[in-house]
């Protein structure tokens, strides 16, 4: 065997000083990949090939990816973008790329100063002075409430430390802050995925979101121009939902409610175990599961979770139960479901009619009469804005602002969920829905869903079977 690293991530500040700079691109890494299943030279000699000829390899790409269709040969090529200046609202859009990796600027952790993306198609209008003066409301009821918690916890015995003190204060008094605010953060993004987000932000008709594209395009073309061609929303993606019928009906009140799950889930996770393990046919093997009694099926769970810590993935099989649940959560909330992007996650849109949240802390130190008429200008100047122009009141709603969410996982996904979002060093409103999903598996599948809890919960649960099996020796 034989290992050697190909690449690795280099800072562009390092790349910038190599004397051969058209060679500096992984196009050359694409083309050598795409080669090895047709050549018999070894990788290394396929990459030594590109590299002697960068234009050739370049072709190489166009061919492979874009005419003969193999569109996986991108994925070789992988950038990181430094993106700041962004809306948190836009942010929601950039995050939906699965085979990404995000790393966000935290208004639970960093005290914000009140920077905010003004929209350009406001810009010079009339709006653009109320639109400011709400912001700047907001951005000041964000600074009070801050220091109103900092006090309320400190004078209620606050038990941790400092940092965590005032993160809590942060983490609640950002609930009031609009979703313009402006933030930052790091991507990492092969080819591939990055030209399906061009696309996606070409269907967006935000100019904020015109304008990310058109920068995310540009610094792209000029490293690997062979890799990302197609980045045009076709027209018919953009109405893909023109032609839907509207139905009138009631917004459920409900934070989490189960909408569908797996019939005979545990059954399926157990044969498909079983099949993984000595092969046979499906279908006789789900036939025999199904005769074993309520309590043969539970121990055959007991004895797989004996054992288990709390950083263990679930065995695959656990992905043939999915379950799908409907959340109203807010814009914070959702922050943090969003980065679960093996699941699938369709959102709504948001409305000031599906109400906001606000967090009992800021309940506690009297929040709620000073929320209320910044919220009654926030409502007024969100008709404003999608009367001039749809899409552009959303900038001017909040962090607190509710937002309606299906949500569907596999259930070794949702272990994963639980195990961070149950904890208690999660988020609060994110543990909240985690906790009552865990709740609902817990009922519908006592026996596959024994386990599902928060890295807390499960520690205190290994240390207490510690115990007893030490007791049960002495």
């Amino acid at each position: 065997m034989k290992v050697e690293i190909a690449g690795y991530n280099l800072d562009y500040s390092q790349i910038q000083k190599l004397e051969n700079q058209h060679q500096a691109t992984p196009e050359t890494i694409s083309a050598a990949y795409a080669r090895i299943s047709r050549s018999s030279k070894s990788v290394g000699e396929l990459r030594s090939a590109a590299l002697g000829d960068v234009v050739k390899a370049k072709a190489s790409n166009q061919s492979i990816v874009f005419e003969m269709g193999h569109a996986s040969v991108a994925e070789h090529a992988v950038f990181n973008f430094d993106i700041t200046g962004i809306s948190r609202l836009l942010v929601e859009d950039v995050q939906r790329s699965r085979l990404a990796s995000f790393t966000e600027k935290s208004q639970r952790y960093v005290t914000l100063k009140g920077d905010y993306l003004l929209p350009p198609e406001i810009a010079g209008t009339a709006l653009e002075n109320e639109f400011r003066e709400v912001i700047t409301s907001q951005n000041n009821l964000y600074f009070s409430l801050y220091e109103k918690a900092l006090i309320h916890l400190k004078q209620s015995g606050f038990a941790g430390s400092s940092n965590e003190l005032r993160g809590k204060a942060k983490e609640d008094a950002r609930y009031v802050l609009a979703l313009a605010t402006q933030t930052q953060f790091g991507m990492t993004i092969n080819a591939r995925s990055l030209e399906r987000l061009l696309q996606r932000l070409d269907k967006n008709e935000l100019a904020e979101a015109r304008e990310l594209k058109e920068a995310l395009y540009q610094q792209a073309i000029s490293i690997a121009p062979s890799l990302v061609r197609y980045t045009k929303c076709e027209a018919c993606e953009k109405h893909f939902f023109d032609h839907l019928p509207i139905i009138d009906s009631p917004q459920s009140a409900k934070q989490v409610e189960l909408v569908d799950i797996t019939p005979q889930a545990e059954d399926n996770i157990l044969a498909g175990m079983i099949f993984e393990k000595s092969g046979g046919d499906i279908f006789a093997i789900q036939q025999q599961v199904q005769k074993l009694t309520a309590t043969q099926k539970a121990e055959i769970f007991q004895q797989m979770f004996c054992g288990m810590k709390s950083w263990q993935r679930m065995p695959r099989a656990f992905e043939l139960a999915d379950l799908t649940f409907s959340l109203l959560i807010s814009s914070s909330c959702f922050g943090q479901l969003k980065r679960h992007r093996m699941s699938t996650i369709l959102r709504s849109s948001y409305q000031p009619e599906n109400g906001y949240v606000i967090p009992q802390l800021i309940d506690e130190i009297g929040g709620r009469e000073l929320i209320l008429p910044v919220m009654q200008k926030v409502g007024m100047l969100y008709k404003e804005l999608e009367r001039y122009k749809p899409g552009l009141g959303s900038y001017i709603l909040t962090n607190g602002h509710r937002l309606p969410v299906l949500f569907k996982a596999n259930l070794r996904e949702l272990y994963h969920f639980s195990r961070l979002r149950s904890d208690a060093h999660a988020q609060w409103e994110i543990r909240e829905v985690s906790q009552q999903i865990d709740s609902i598996i817990q009922r519908e599948l006592p026996n596959a869903g024994k386990l599902i809890m928060g890295k807390d919960e499960f520690g205190r649960r290994e240390t207490s079977s510690f115990a007893k099996a030490t007791e049960d020796l002495l």
